[in-house]
């Protein structure tokens, strides 16, 4: 977007690559919990960067999932004791 201002024209491809990008953010975000503010941030991020901004946003959602994926699979204490056959 950035661009486009500077330049003051917009080809077709790259205005088509942008409507992507932004529905793509917009399919990523609607699902996630995270705050307002912070979907809309990313909204907004990836409209003035474009694909350099889909990339930082692509890069933070697989960050995300993958922490809350970890959390989700702490690991339970073993119980205590002795384990298997032998001499004790």
């Amino acid at each position: 977007m950035l661009l486009f201002v500077i330049f003051q024209s917009v080809p077709a491809i790259l205005l088509l690559t942008l409507a992507g990008a932004l529905y793509l953010t917009w399919y990523d975000l609607k699902d996630e919990p995270a705050e307002f503010q912070t979907k809309l941030w990313w909204f907004l991020f990836v409209l003035l960067l474009h694909v350099p901004g889909y990339l930082g946003f692509r890069v933070w959602i697989a960050m995300r999932r993958h922490r809350r994926k970890q959390e989700a699979q702490t690991a339970t204490p073993a119980p205590r004791g002795r384990r298997g056959g032998g001499p004790a």
